[in-house]
C-alpha cells in the first residue's frame, strides 16, 4: 500500500522529490527513486500545517472549536486537563499510511491517552496487524481495540498511548501526531512485508 502510493507521489515530481524522512528510507529501501532524483526531506515542524485541527466535546461530538497549526505545540496534558474534548486532525500526510484522520482524547476511565483512527489494510492482513502491535504494545497493563469493519473496509483501531514502546506523556500534540504518524507507518510497512 505505502509502495503504491510512495511511487505515484515521486512519479508526480521531476527531478526534486520531498518525502518526510520514513518516507525517503522507505523509497531507498524499496529502489523506488529514479536515476538523477534527488531528495528534499521536509521538515516535520510543517508536517500538519495543511492540517483540519478541531476539538470536540466528547460527550455530544459537537465541535467547540477549529484551531490553527499552533494549536499542536500544546502539551498532551491539555486533554488529561480538558477530559471532556476530543483532538481531530486529517491530513495529508496521513494519506500515505491509508488513514484519513486521527482522533485523540484522554481516557478518563483507564487514565491513559488515546488515539482512534481508521486502517485502510485489507482485512487478510490482521494478524500481521495484530502481531507488529503485540511486539511493541504492552498488552500486559491493557489492550487494544483492533476491529474490521466491512462496511467501511477499515480497520477501527482503538490505541491506548502510554503502552507504546517510546511513548512520552510529557510530549506535545505535535510531538504526539509526529509519533504516532511514525508508528502507523512502521506498522503498515510490516504488515506489507
Amino acid at each position: 500500500m505505502i509502495s503504491k502510493k510512495l511511487l505515484k507521489k515521486i512519479e508526480e515530481t521531476n527531478n526534486e522529490v520531498e518525502l518526510f524522512i520514513e518516507e525517503k528510507e522507505y523509497a531507498e529501501r524499496n529502489n523506488l527513486l529514479q536515476e538523477g532524483q534527488t531528495v528534499v526531506i521536509k521538515e516535520k515542524i510543517d508536517q500538519f500545517s495543511d492540517g483540519i485541527i478541531e476539538r470536540y466535546n466528547k460527550e455530544t461530538d459537537e465541535l467547540i472549536s477549529k484551531e490553527s497549526v499552533g494549536f499542536l505545540d500544546s502539551p498532551l496534558a491539555y486533554f488529561k486537563e480538558n477530559q471532556n474534548e476530543y483532538l481531530f486532525l486529517e491530513s495529508e500526510s496521513f494519506d500515505i499510511i491509508g488513514v484519513d484522520a486521527i482522533a485523540l482524547e484522554f481516557d478518563e476511565v483507564f487514565e491513559v491517552h488515546t488515539a482512534m483512527f481508521g486502517l485502510a489494510v485489507q482485512k487478510k492482513f490482521g494478524q500481521s496487524l495484530r502481531d507488529y502491535l503485540n511486539e511493541h504494545f504492552n498488552s500486559e497493563k491493557m489492550n487494544y481495540s483492533l476491529m474490521f469493519s466491512g462496511e467501511d473496509g477499515l480497520w477501527e483501531v482503538n490505541l491506548p498511548l502510554n503502552y507504546l514502546d517510546q511513548f512520552k506523556e510529557n510530549f506535545t500534540l505535535k510531538e504526539t501526531m509526529h509519533f504516532l504518524f511514525t508508528f502507523i507507518f512502521s506498522l503498515v510497512e510490516a504488515t506489507e512485508n
